[in-house]
């Protein structure tokens, strides 16, 4: 057999072989190493599961009779879905079910217990880390994301086509639809620290952004007028929290207190808005002010004449934000207290809770949600809600009402996550 003679320095074939096995081995393990990476890193979109759920009713109902119990309260109730946030995504829950629309979840860091906000076409999430994602509310698929830096967009809001989110030093709005960035804006210098507080949508292509300023008590803010279409500022007017809106054409606000005074009353202002600026229509001043809602020029304000501080509500009243003059007054029955009342479709939706003893260690409550008319006060509807347990980490137990829409009134605790709903 004939050998072959290897000349000085020329490589081993069997070394080089061996190499040439080693980084395959390694390009192999790096490549199922990267696999796993994308596997466990990557975003899970489950889509759509059957047909997309029918709202409940197309109105708030006039006399709501059905009530069911819900142990996560949603962070929107869009159509016939729950928008539910989970602890590193959102998922749709079909209201009728309770089964699982379509979940959309993030697999990698910062991606800890999103905020969610809803449009009737758009689930919006926000992420610790500054992230966004748009996902479209029938199919669960993701239509965008958007980046900013960590702790940016802590408040979203979602209407007119638009979602405007906190970022550092202002705010942001992207389309709702693609997400594109469409304009930034900067709060006037004499806002320090500014944070949003309210996004109100209103005709001619006007947005109202109430933020937040910096000062002695944390409620002094700034509503500037704002065209959605360019960010452009039109106009921008001192204010205390919190702002709303009666209709399309009307804000009220509190206006900045001037004495500096613990306990100077509050000064509420009932504004004309439009593309011009926010100017005064008319103005009361109260020693109890505490709005609840407002809508279809009506607004409700909840309070105890008798003891301010307590945090009952005995009282609910009614002003036409037309005039601004209070228009009708319920009280309570004795030994009761009202919640949080919501206006909709000219209607006011209030639990009246009555006082659980000091020796009702079940902390079991007896409520009935009422419908008054919303312009005069009048009772139209009353529904005996069935004996409910108040959570042992609840330290105010008057159930509230926290939203109506789509046919359904939800109620809760302000510091639990049940929820009941009723049609």
């Amino acid at each position: 057999m004939t050998k072959t003679t290897r000349l000085l320095g020329e490589p081993d074939p069997a070394a080089r072989r061996q190499v040439m096995a080693v980084l395959v081995t390694l390009v192999v393990v790096m490549s199922v190493g990267r696999a796993i990476q994308w596997y466990t890193e990557r975003d899970v979109v489950t889509g759509s599961r059957g047909p997309f759920p029918a709202a409940l009713g197309t109105e708030a109902p006039i006399a709501p009779s059905r009530v069911a119990h819900h142990p996560q309260r949603p962070a929107a109730l869009v159509h016939g879905l729950f928008i539910d946030p989970t602890g590193s995504g959102v998922r749709a829950l079909n209201y009728r079910t309770g089964k699982e629309y379509w979940r959309y979840e993030r697999h990698d860091e910062g991606a800890d217990d999103p905020a969610v906000e809803a449009s009737a076409d758009t689930v919006v999430a926000w992420f610790g880390d500054g992230t966004l994602v748009g996902i479209d509310l029938r199919t669960g698929n993701v239509r965008w994301r958007a980046d900013s830096a960590p702790d940016g967009f802590q408040q979203v809001h979602v209407g007119a086509g638009r979602v405007v989110a906190q970022s550092p030093g202002g705010v942001t709005a992207f389309s709702e639809r693609s997400g594109a960035e469409l304009w930034q804006l900067k709060p006037p210098r004499s806002c320090g620290d500014p944070t949003p507080w309210t996004v109100v949508d209103l005709p001619q292509h006007l947005t109202a952004v109430e933020l937040g300023c910096a000062s002695p008590d944390d409620q002094d803010g700034v509503v500037v007028g704002v065209d959605n279409r360019t960010g452009t500022q039109l106009w921008k007017r001192g204010v205390r929290q919190e702002l709303h809106r009666a209709d399309d054409h009307t804000l009220v606000a509190v206006a900045p207190h001037t004495s500096g005074e613990r306990g100077e009353k509050d000064r509420v202002q009932v504004l004309d808005v439009d593309r011009k600026g926010a100017t005064v229509r008319t103005a009361f001043t109260s020693g109890s002010w505490s709005p609840d809602d407002a809508g279809d020029g009506v607004i409700v304000s909840s309070a105890n004449p008798g003891a301010p501080e307590s945090g009952d509500a005995t009282v609910l009243t009614g002003y036409d934000t037309r005039v601004g003059k209070r228009v009708w007054e319920r009280r309570v029955l004795a030994g009761c207290s009202f919640g949080t009342a919501k206006l909709a479709d000219g209607r006011v939706y209030v639990v009246q809770n009555a006082t659980i003893p000091g020796g009702n260690t079940g902390r079991v409550l007896d409520a009935d949600l009422l419908v008054l008319d919303g312009r005069s006060g009048r009772l139209l509807h009353t529904l005996r809600l069935p004996d409910l347990t108040v959570p042992r980490d609840v330290d105010l137990p008057d159930l509230s009402v926290h939203r109506v829409s789509d046919g359904v009134v939800d109620l809760g605790w302000p510091e639990a996550d049940d929820v009941l709903t009723v049609t």
